[in-house]
């Protein structure tokens, strides 16, 4: 019966638990992800984000797997993202010191039924409104963790009558590190974990040490989440999970056998009695000792785990492995996934037309933007069906990102990148369906096909010669906007003077019907294809500026 009012009171605390970190999740989501995105250019601003948004947010996992969304996306180089993830590790060990202030030094059964009525409310009354509905969450998870808390107490209070659970069970100090590890990979929470050593602390069924046996292998059993996490991606996932894991052994091994034989010690120095502020410290400290050890030689290890799992860290070629519900970084994935598609739009037409990259006479990064694009050596119905397979996985995956709570501007840009890949394939079809037609005609002895030949080969080298240089160099958004206006203008030139010198050969008699209406199709393709592609390019440099 014990045991069934145990599981009862960790399951009501784990359930308020996740949704107090969904809510919290909800209210700060935007700026949180923003932040880990934008301030962890240098080791030490890495770490301080880890561990002040798991602080924050009280979930270690939750920031572990944003992390990894992000170094999938492109937005994290490895460097930052394990200075994040070592910076959790502390950041975690606040769930501790509000559980050792609060939750145990208050009448928790008074505080929890109020806390939980008042966050009913909120999201009742507060429906409409986002912010006051996930506050309302906030407030009623809290409430559950507390009652939870509560019911927890007073079970393992009518257990510690059996006496000494060390003695009894006989576990030496290794073996309650063992517990701690399974009781938080099982459960996936250091804090819930937590929680079970500090009830057993305080209702005096294991000693300190045996307590901070468990709070160590705690800390090892968290490192599931991202091992996990790693199991389908790119490479860097895996390395990030090896650092996690790495660093998390050291942090244990250290703390078992460097600092858990001196903890009276440790306790004298730091002028500590209480044994649950002591238990709490503790677990700060060897969190604290671990980033001493490993921040100053953060990039040697991060360049280190970088030589570990190699292969294909290139990002935008597999959307699925960045998750959805990391909107950040699924729109960043996407944006990438959008510029190789753009690029790759643009090789195509330029193997349609049968140019060649020497015949175009460009510089060194306009070349190798094409190069980029061509690099595999397949026929063109092949790379035309790798488009538009590319374009089938962006919208699956967008239809997918528009399940989640994406904001105003999110949405918009997700609307923008599904226009700029459909300009991007339709200029690309639109070549396609006249390939047949463009090779007859280059292949022509008429003399009037020979000249209309002449005339769309050269507007058409211009025209690609002008655009690839264009994309290839940065530009302000103002020069590139008109430079793209005025290659608009010199295709719809183009088309003009040819439809007109067509018509004016159909006067003559010079072109036979048949022909002519051939003729009149080939340029209106090459005029489409080609505003198409401008369109493309206009819209995705307004997305990334």
């Amino acid at each position: 019966m014990l045991i069934v009012d145990l599981l009862i009171g960790l399951s009501i605390f784990l359930f308020g638990m996740m949704q107090l970190e969904r809510s919290v999740e909800s209210l700060s989501s935007r700026w949180m992800k923003q932040w880990l995105a934008n301030t962890t250019g240098h080791r030490l601003s890495s770490v301080f984000a880890g561990t002040t948004i798991t602080a924050l947010v009280q979930s270690s996992s939750m920031v572990s797997l944003v992390v990894l969304a992000f170094a999938s996306a492109g937005i994290m180089p490895l460097f930052n993202a394990i200075g994040v993830l070592l910076g959790a590790n502390l950041g975690t060990t606040f769930t501790g010191w509000l559980v050792a202030m609060l939750g145990f030094k208050l009448d928790l059964q008074v505080v929890a039924l109020p806390t939980i009525g008042l966050g009913g409310l909120l999201q009742v009354f507060g429906e409409r409104r986002e912010k006051t509905r996930a506050a309302g969450a906030a407030l009623f998870g809290l409430g559950l963790m507390l009652f939870g808390l509560g019911l927890i107490k007073e079970v393992v209070g009518g257990v510690a009558e059996y006496g000494d659970l060390h003695l009894m069970l006989g576990i030496n100090p290794l073996g309650y590190v063992v517990i701690g590890a399974l009781l938080a990979a099982v459960i996936q929470s250091s804090s819930a974990s937590m929680l079970v050593a500090l009830t057993a602390l305080s209702s005096g069924i294991i000693d300190l040490p045996s307590a901070a046996a468990i709070v160590i292998g705690a800390d090892l059993g968290t490192t599931s989440t991202t091992v996990l996490g790693s199991l389908k991606g790119f490479p860097i996932k895996r390395q990030l999970a090896l650092a996690h894991v790495l660093f998390n052994v050291v942090v244990v091994v250290v703390a078992f056998f460097a600092l858990l034989p001196f903890l009276p010690l440790l306790l004298r120095a730091l002028h500590l009695t209480d044994p649950l502020y002591s238990l709490v410290a503790f677990h700060s400290l060897f969190n604290l000792l671990g980033l001493f050890v490993f921040v100053p030689f953060l990039s040697q290890y991060a360049h280190w785990i970088g030589l570990r799992f190699l292969g294909n860290n290139h990002r935008g070629q597999a959307l699925a492995d960045v998750p959805t519900d990391v909107p950040e970084a699924a729109l960043s994935a996407c944006r990438a996934h959008t510029q190789n598609l753009l690029a790759s739009s643009l090789a195509i037409n330029l193997r349609n037309l049968h140019f060649d990259l020497a015949q175009l006479h460009l510089s060194q990064s306009a070349t190798q933007l094409l190069k980029d694009a061509r690099a595999e050596p397949r026929s063109f119905q092949q790379r035309y069906e790798a488009i538009k397979h590319s374009e089938g996985e962006l919208l699956h995956y967008a239809a997918q990102l528009q399940q989640q709570p994406l904001s105003e501007l999110q949405s918009r840009e997700l609307m923008q990148l599904l226009s700029c890949v459909r300009d991007a394939v339709f200029s690309a079809k639109g070549l396609k369906d006249i390939r047949a037609n463009l090779l007859a005609l280059r292949h022509s002895v008429t003399p009037e096909l020979e000249h209309f030949s002449a005339q769309y080969q050269a507007d058409l080298q211009k025209f690609y010669q002008q655009l690839v240089e264009l994309l290839a160099t940065e530009h302000n958004e103002a020069y590139l906007g008109e430079q793209l206006e005025q290659l608009s203008w010199l295709n719809e030139q183009s088309h003009t003077r040819l439809h007109q010198e067509l018509l004016k050969h159909d006067v003559n008699h010079r072109i036979e019907a048949e022909q002519l209406s051939t003729l009149l199709n080939i340029n209106r393709e090459i005029w489409h294809s080609g505003q198409s592609l401008l369109q493309a390019w206009r819209q995705w440099h307004r997305i990334v500026e």
